[in-house]
């Protein structure tokens, strides 16, 4: 950490000031919030999110301020904030929000007060050569303190500026290059996690046994501590990554089908199956939600006014649902699986090397199982035509799920550029087949909402207009998606594809391409 800035700044400048002359100023005091996302996106862009209570009014000045230290957008925002970008009030800080942090949360900082002191060096003419600021940031409660001395450049006067700061840099240990004290507090009270949600296996030679259960136990971490967020109700995405660790789970679960009964490996998957079909019905909902949202922006502003009913609809009936999820995940049932798994896990490595699955190399087990999931996936793709029932898209989208999983768990072992052009190939596929399935879903989760709402009396005619055209343009997207299926299936039909792909198993076994 570097020193506690000296207050004034007068100590500072006089004894870096040479023959210039230094004038301070009186010292200024302000206290705010920093708002990011819990995965830090504006900070990876360098932008930091200023939230300062405005004295008598019930509204809060936003500020957003570049990586230059330059304020990029600004707005006055009624309290209590939004936590979503989507819903602050149209404008510049809005546009450029939104990109950034795309659907999730911000959250709010502990306040902040900071103190600058500040000062302009002067020469014999009165002519000011550079500026001097001194930062300090203390966070309230969290035990978090930063300061810094910022040197401000004058055009046609860097060279001065450049003396300076390496004169403080000599005699002080600053860094007048670093960040200013608010930045490097935001780093410190966001720290970027260090785990992967996407944990992969490094060497196809190993063990498949010993090689999985690494892999399996930083899973493991992920649902604990997406649990947690669930819990907390962050925001969607945490459910969402939540469903995808669960699944990550099952997928190498899978590969792992001992001669007989394993205690261990059963009772985890009844477990994480269980999780999987608990965490559906609030997914679902933040699902509808999302789609809402995205209807509502591109709406005229009438009917989206007419689709305001149906937020509140959702999110009340999301309300409900995420209760009911976050008593479930808060059980002792839930706390004795994990700890159970985790004591596997972590036990004897002994008994992962049992069986002779668990034994064969793992880059040999992933590379049949791809290769399996691939035929299978020709099999169930091959016969779709436009007069095929949707229960065959969405027997081919789950196929297309493990496939990638699988791929994805030992994506190390193979060429880099070669893994990424086959997943990105099957993302395609597999997006097209999401559209055609979660619109079909969509449309007539919409036509019962619009019932219920309006037997209850909480949807007017130009809500349930509303609502009956969202639904039509869902029904229009989910045909385009499928009309597409042909144009996205053909790359992995072909069998320069399935080439790639049995190349791509062998080169992460050591075997001849």
């Amino acid at each position: 950490m570097e020193p506690t800035v000296i207050t004034p700044l007068t100590a500072i400048a006089d004894a870096v000031r040479g023959t210039l002359d230094a004038d301070a100023f009186e010292p200024a005091n302000r206290r705010l919030r920093l708002l990011d996302t819990v995965d830090r996106r504006l900070a990876a862009r360098g932008w930091r999110l200023e939230v300062e209570p405005i004295a008598g009014a019930p509204v809060e000045n936003w500020r957003l301020i570049n990586g230059a230290g330059k304020l990029r957008a600004q707005a006055r925002i009624p309290h209590p904030a939004p936590r979503l970008a989507d819903d602050l009030p149209d404008g510049p800080l809005r546009r450029a929000l939104e990109p950034a942090v795309w659907i999730r949360s911000m959250i709010l900082s502990p306040w902040i007060t900071v103190t600058e002191d500040g000062a302009v060096l002067r020469d014999q003419d009165g002519k000011v050569r550079c500026r001097l600021v001194a930062q300090t940031a203390v966070a309230e409660g969290a035990g978090e303190q930063r300061s810094g001395v910022q040197v401000e450049a004058l055009k046609g006067y860097r060279r001065d500026s450049e003396k300076i700061a390496k004169r403080i840099a000599t005699r002080f240990g600053w860094s007048p290059s670093g960040p200013d004290a608010l930045t490097a507090l935001a780093e410190a009270l966001h720290a970027r996690p260090e785990e992967s949600d996407e944990p992969s296996v490094a060497d196809a030679r190993e063990p498949a046994g010993p090689a999985l259960r690494v892999v399996l136990l930083a899973l493991l971490d992920t649902v604990e501590r997406r649990r947690a967020g669930v819990i907390a109700d962050i925001d969607c995405e945490e459910l969402h990554e939540l469903r995808v660790a669960i699944r990550r789970i099952r997928s190498i679960l899978s590969l792992l089908r001992t001669p007989e009964p394993d205690a261990r490996l059963d009772h985890a998957r009844e477990t994480f199956a269980w999780l999987g079909r608990v965490t559906g019905p609030t997914r679902d909902l933040d699902v509808h939600i999302l789609a809402w949202r995205a209807h509502r922006r591109q709406a005229s502003p009438d009917d989206a006014a007419a689709l305001e009913p149906l937020g509140r609809f959702l999110m009340d009936e999301r309300a409900k649902a995420h209760a009911a999820l976050a008593r479930t995940l808060s059980t002792r049932r839930l706390d004795t699986a994990l700890a159970r798994w985790r004591r596997a896990l972590s036990g004897n490595g002994a008994t992962w090397t049992r069986y002779e699955v668990l034994r064969q190399p793992v880059g040999d087990l992933a590379g049949r199982r791809i290769l399996k999931l691939y035929r299978r996936a020709l099999r169930e793709g091959t016969g779709i035509t436009p007069a095929t029932p949707a229960e065959s898209l969405h027997a081919l989208r789950k196929t297309m799920k493990k496939l990638r999983y699988v791929i994805e768990i030992v994506r190390e072992v193979y060429p880099t550029r070669r893994v990424r052009a086959v997943l990105q190939t099957l993302r395609q596929l597999q997006q097209v087949l999401g559209d055609v399935q979660d619109m079909e879903v969509q449309a007539a989760a919409l036509r019962k909402f619009g019932q219920v709402m309006g037997d209850s009396g909480t949807a007017g005619p130009a809500t349930l207009m509303a609502i009956g055209a969202q639904a039509e343009d869902l029904e229009i997207h989910r045909a385009e998606a499928r009309a597409r299926f042909a144009e996205v299936f053909a790359p992995i039909a072909r069998p320069r594809f399935g080439k790639r792909l049995s190349a791509l198993t062998r080169s992460g076994t050591g075997a001849p391409e």
